[in-house]
């Protein structure tokens, strides 16, 4: 019964911790003076943690969500990347890659 009960709070609590996660997933936004690097540290650190727990996302989800994330200066840039390679088939690598030329 004892472990049963252990196991039971256990799942509680593995459920718990992925509702914060998915919660700070879809309310993630870039700072006012943030900066990219800093931005994406914090965005990959909640996939992260979300992989651990079996969450896995697609590559388009997380460009997605990094692109409507971003603060509205950046809309000239994702046009520009849009543009150029399109956003269907963009990696995360090739997204960060992209914005921290533009930030330097």
């Amino acid at each position: 019964d004892a472990l049963k009960e252990e196991f039971q709070k256990s799942n509680r609590t593995k459920a718990n911790n992925i509702l914060h996660l998915i919660r700070d997933f879809v309310i993630l936004g870039m700072k006012e003076l943030e900066s990219i690097k800093d931005f994406v540290s914090r965005f990959m650190e909640v996939v992260n943690q979300l992989k651990i727990y079996g969450e896995i996302f697609k590559d388009k989800e997380v460009v997605e969500k990094i692109l409507i994330s971003l603060l509205k200066n950046f809309d000239s840039k994702i046009a520009s990347i849009e543009e150029s390679r399109g956003l269907s088939m963009l990696i995360v690598t090739e997204l960060i890659g992209s914005f921290q030329a533009h930030e330097q």
